[in-house]
């Protein structure tokens, strides 16, 4: 048995024994949420050309200068340039073309003056005041350029990123696969919502808290068609049939050393290597990760709170390092407690919590297992050995 010292090497010998998987192209219109797995560069300039970003009229270099100089212009208007027009104009001297907003300018054209600044009169209109050269015109590659990186490898592909890759004109992405999570729940007492029960059994709450956790880091979750009874060939057979299935296997409940907690004992016969059994945390005092067949397995408890508090804080950094998301790494942070723990321990500790604003500063409120209506933004605490007095700095991060 190897017990580990910290969370943290739990992260990363997890980290240390898998890979990200591999990529595959996908349409721009089906990559929301993936993660690159490549630079991605533009092409092209964007915009391709120098437009105008008003309604308004185009107006050339000799007519600059005399405004520049406080003279009142009166320009011949020869024609419309609607968006979208590829036809090459030129601008001449004493003439000006109504040009609307995204044209192309023509050539000659040094500035757009806003069609309610002017006065029209006929086929002539009048423009005076100071107005200064590229007023109101984008120039070709102004928002990006030829060669400009327009995301990184490992980024998560949001709605604002996703714009400038369409921008660019790219239809094809290379992103990271997505990964599939089983779930496996043992217990003999436990049943499946919708199912009678009797005395002595209970309704099984973790398929849905896991399955629902690995949905929030964008992998996805498979769920065994039961759940398994506290029977080793049927835990054994199981994570043979999860293995074939799936990239990472969690499974919940048997996490103790009585005559049913069989899940180490699967391990054992199925030869997966151990990487640890136990972490000095609480909870997490018996949870065991392993590698079968290279999926790495987890096996958490089976009391769900304790099971999501894991998730959160060793599961979720290793299934982001297994979909590529290098950019999506939570951040601790400090944070002063706003009331106490009930039960302080002598030893580190994690719990589930939420961020408090009062009098203009933020804290860390301490939640119980039947705090489930969270009216802020949920926490995982880390508490040292002998924290958790009122005022205490705790570490946290958000989920």
């Amino acid at each position: 048995m190897t017990i580990l010292k910290s969370l943290e090497a739990g992260i990363a010998i997890c980290c240390e024994n898998i890979e990200t998987l591999e990529g595959e192209y996908r349409h721009i219109d089906e990559a929301y949420m993936r993660i690159t797995a490549e630079d991605l560069t533009s092409y092209i300039n964007v915009p391709g050309f120098d437009r105008s970003l008003m309604d308004g009229y185009a107006i050339g270099h000799p007519d600059m200068e005399k405004l520049k100089s406080g003279s009142s212009l009166k320009l011949s208007v020869t024609a419309t340039i609607e968006a979208g027009s590829t036809e090459s104009r030129e601008i001449r001297n004493g003439e000006t073309c109504r040009i609307m907003t995204g044209a192309l300018l023509p050539a000659g054209c040094v500035a757009v003056v806003k069609q309610e600044d002017v006065q029209i009169d006929g086929d002539f209109i009048v423009v005076s005041g100071n107005w200064r050269e590229d007023e109101n015109i984008q120039r070709a590659g102004q928002e990006l350029r030829a060669g400009d990186k327009i995301a990184a490898k490992g980024r998560v592909l949001n709605a604002e990123v996703l714009e400038r890759i369409a921008a660019c004109g790219i239809e094809r992405i290379l992103v990271h696969k997505i990964p599939r999570v089983y779930v496996i729940n043992t217990g003999s007492e436990l049943l499946l919502p919708g199912t009678p029960v009797k005395a002595g059994q209970i309704y099984n709450s973790n398929r849905s808290l896991i399955s629902g956790k690995i949905a929030s880091v964008g992998a996805i979750p498979i769920l065994a068609d039961s759940i398994i009874k506290d029977e080793l060939p049927a835990i054994v057979n199981e994570i043979k049939k999860a293995a074939l299935e799936s990239d990472m296997i969690i499974i919940t409940g048997g996490t103790g050393e009585g005559v049913s907690d069989l899940v180490y004992n699967a391990f054992e016969s199925l030869n997966a290597g151990i990487l640890f059994r136990g972490i000095n945390i609480i909870p997490g005092k018996k949870t065991t990760a392993a590698l079968f067949n290279g999926k790495l397995l987890f096996n958490l408890s089976g009391n769900s709170c304790s099971a999501g508090i894991l998730f959160e804080a060793l599961i979720r950094p290793v299934l982001l390092k297994l979909k590529g998301a290098l950019f999506s790494k939570e951040e601790w942070f400090d944070i002063p407690l706003i009331s106490p723990i009930k039960n302080i321990k002598p030893a580190r500790c994690l719990y589930r919590g939420e961020m408090v604003f009062k009098q203009g500063q933020i804290f860390a409120q301490p939640l119980s297992r039947k705090n489930i209506d969270i009216k802020s933004i949920s926490l995982i605490l880390d508490l040292q050995a002998g924290q958790g007095i009122a005022g205490d700095m705790v570490r946290a991060k958000i989920y």
